[in-house]
Parts: C-alpha cells; structure tokens; sequence
C-alpha cells in the first residue's frame, strides 16, 4: 500500500511526533511517505528522526500565510505518485482542493489531533462547511485521537468518527545518568515538564505551584524541557527560574530523562491526547496531569497517575502536595502500574489499527 502522510511541517511537537512514529512503523511493512508542506528547518526534530525507509518530500512553503501554489502542488503530488491512502495532518484548507478533484481515487483520512473545536482556527473556519461536507460524505474518513476528542467531534460535525489513540515506540533504555547535576540530595525528587512554551501548557501557573512547594521546604527540582514557541510566556517563567527549577530547552532524549524523573508534570489548559503522557507511562514516570482532552481517558487515579479538579493553580498544588505525600511503597506501585497500562499506546499496535482502517471500506455518499 503506498501512503502519503502530510503536515505542515515536522518540528518538535506531539502531532510531529505521532506521524513521525506511525511512519517509522507503518514503513516496515508499506510504502510511506512523509510530506513537509513547509521547507524543512534544521530545528524541525522529527524530519530528522524519519527512519531511512521512509520516503520524504516538500512543497517548499517558506512564507506563513495563505497559498494557492501549495494547494496545487498537493493535488500534483498526489496524482503524481499515486498513493492509495492520504493521511492529512494539520490545516484542512491546504487539502480541500485535492478531496474535491480526487476523493474517488484516493482514499483520505483527517487525523483531529486536538477538540475538534481547536482544530477549526485561522483559514480554517472559512472552509468549515466543506470541511463537515467531505467528513459526511465519507470523502474524507475523519480520525479522533480520544474519546473526548471523539465528543468534541460528533458535537461539532454531526457525523461519527474513526477512534485510534496515539501510540510511541517501546522505550530502548540503558544505564543513564543524565540527571545527576540535578539531584542535590540523595532524597531529592526529579520532575519534568516536557512540551513547546506555550500557552495551553500552562507553564506559568506550574513554576508558580514548584515555587511555593519550595518555598515550603519540599525537596523537589522542576526540569522543563520543550521548545520556546511564545517568548512572553518564557519571559513570564524565568523569574522562577533557579537551582530548582530549570528550563533545559528542546530534547531529543525526552523518554531517557523520564525515566530518571518521580514525575511528569502536566497542568495543562487543553491537549489532545498528549505523546509526553504515553512517553512517561511507558518508563514509569508517574503523570500528574490536569482532567484535559484525552488525559482522564487514559489516567486511572491513584493508580497509574494523579488528576487534579482542574488545571488552576490552587488545584494543582493541592494535587502535587498529595502525591508528595505518597510514600516510596506507594510511589514504587504507581510507577508499575504506568509501564503495565502502556500496552494500549504502543506503536505497533497504534499502526496496526492505522492500516486496518486504511484498507477499510466506509462507503462513500
């Protein structure tokens, strides 16, 4: 089977990380190609990550904004080389023209990586009516990643969706030490923040909670890790920073630090279903998380991880508070229970699902 999957571009997020993880499985068996709408960066993580049997191109978009050029060259793209399944990502309005014109050649899916609300920004909302159209007519097979975005999806298109979760590769893990300037005591607990400074990660109300837990006496570090995307956020977090609270900028060995990490710290105002979340469930880095998105349909509480009542900070602090409270037992218990439910979100079984409903047939109205 050939499949094109196409995004914007292949930076250093989640929905980056998923595709680049469903096309390093996918080309075991397929013939998949990873399409980068925008010319690709030497900060764009995941092009680089892409495995050598991945096939890749770009439109060699290099201006933001709206196109009519790429939206051709997506249509020649696809005529071109003619794949049997498009997997779009991103923007639905770049895709619109190559549905309407090949939607009985070619079978299209939508992933909807976020609260199908979310996903209508910018140019968008203008296409929104054809967008529900192409979903109705089942020219275009739409994929949710949770069953909340599930929800979110029916409530605003009126039409069912393909559920599949996102899914990460089994952790290869040896002997690290990465950590160890971080650990100023032999009792000190490691914990970490991984995703893009930005304002759905709520960063400024999580250095704000690590600040009065130290303030507190609590012996406890915060490591963020993600890239700067908004600079006012950054300059709001850095007052905070210090010996116990770190930002350590992009990583590419994010599964690595987890596994030396008690916890991985996540207040967020939404997400999708976040791929740092099933990063840490399968190292045993317990997630604290806020009752966003996809996250309550994958954290039992108290059992592989913590939920607060929301994602404001009086809530969250009572949240860490109780698990600092837990003891190593319980805690040891906690990190065990992360790997054994991590089997859901494995890669293998992810791409699995992917390509079954690939070869499905959804009836087309």
């Amino acid at each position: 089977m050939k499949i094109l999957q196409i995004h914007m571009a292949m930076s250093g997020g989640g929905v980056e990380a998923m595709i680049c993880n469903l096309a390093n499985e996918m080309s075991k068996t397929e013939d998949v190609t990873v399409c980068s709408i925008f010319m690709p960066q030497k900060t764009d993580v995941f092009w680089g990550k892409l495995s050598e049997s991945v096939k890749k191109c770009t439109l060699g978009k290099v201006k933001k904004g709206f196109s009519l050029i790429e939206i051709f060259k997506i249509v020649i793209l696809i005529l071109r080389n003619k794949y049997d399944v498009v997997n779009m990502h991103g923007f639905f309005y770049y895709y619109a023209l190559a549905t309407f014109l090949l939607h009985r050649k070619v079978k299209f899916f939508y992933t909807v990586h976020s609260d199908a609300e979310k996903e209508n920004l910018s140019w968008d909302k203008k296409f929104f009516k054809f967008k529900r159209f192409c979903f109705k007519k089942r020219w275009v097979v739409p994929i949710t990643i949770s069953e909340e975005s599930q929800k979110s999806f029916v409530k605003k298109y009126n039409c069912e969706s393909v559920l599949i979760y996102n899914g990460v590769p089994k952790p290869v893990l040896g002997i690290h030490n990465e950590l160890k300037g971080f650990r100023l005591t032999p009792s000190t607990k490691i914990f970490i923040h991984a995703g893009r400074i930005d304002t759905p990660k709520n960063q400024i109300v999580l250095c704000r909670v690590f600040k009065r837990l130290i303030d507190e006496g609590f012996d406890v570090v915060l490591l963020i890790v993600g890239a700067l995307q908004k600079e006012e956020i950054y300059n709001q977090i850095k007052q905070f920073f210090c010996s116990r609270i770190v930002y350590w900028g992009e990583r590419t060995d994010v599964p690595v630090l987890m596994s030396e990490c008690t916890g991985l710290c996540l207040p967020s105002i939404w997400e999708g279903l976040p791929i740092t979340l099933l990063e840490a469930l399968s190292v045993g880095c317990v997630p604290i998380c806020s009752p966003v998105g996809g996250i309550p349909n994958v954290i039992r509480k108290g059992f592989n991880g913590l939920l607060s009542k929301t994602f404001k900070e009086e809530d969250y602090y009572q949240t860490m508070r109780s698990f600092l409270a837990l003891d190593e037992n319980a805690i040891s218990q906690m990190r065990k229970n992360c790997v054994n439910s991590f089997s859901t979100f494995d890669i293998e079984n992810i791409a699995q699902i992917y390509l079954t409903a690939y070869k499905k047939n959804y009836g087309k109205k």
